[in-house]
């Protein structure tokens, strides 16, 4: 069996936020990469399919990309720092379904990540000490 790279893409203009989710998915196995917006994913493809790619953007940018942001709505996390009804009803109807609260905890992170199915086998380590971790079968996902 081939295993594939899982590869994190991050949208964020805080450096501080950057390093730390650099630090925080690599621990979970994640290749990163931070990019500047969704132009720079046009053609990695098969990378996003197999990862997922968190944002910190305003719903106006988000929507000049909506093309892109349709493909992968399953990979896409948006980070705020306030979620609010209003927002994630906004949010529901240009397709983003997966939100996290900045600052990003961790433990939210590492469960979000865990509900996101990835399609065939990918390179997953433990997500923590424990050994809690996700399994990757042809079916999806999962828990070891």
């Amino acid at each position: 069996m081939i295993e594939r790279l899982k590869w994190a893409f991050i949208i964020d203009k805080d450096e501080f936020v950057r390093l730390s989710l650099n630090k925080i998915l690599n621990k979970y196995g994640f290749q990163v990469e931070e990019i500047d917006d969704f132009s720079q994913l046009e053609k990695r493809i098969k990378d996003v399919r197999g990862g997922i790619i968190l944002a910190d953007m305003e719903i106006e940018a988000l929507e000049r990309w909506l093309p892109l942001l349709k493909r992968w709505n399953k990979r896409f996390i948006l980070m705020t720092p306030l979620v609010t009804d209003e927002l994630n009803s906004r949010l529901k109807k240009i397709g983003v379904h997966h939100v996290i609260k900045k600052p990003v905890e961790p433990e939210v992170l590492k469960r979000l990540i865990q509900k996101i199915t990835f399609n065939g086998p990918a390179k997953s380590p433990p997500l923590s000490k424990k050994g809690e971790g996700f399994r990757i079968n042809q079916k999806g996902g999962e828990k070891i």
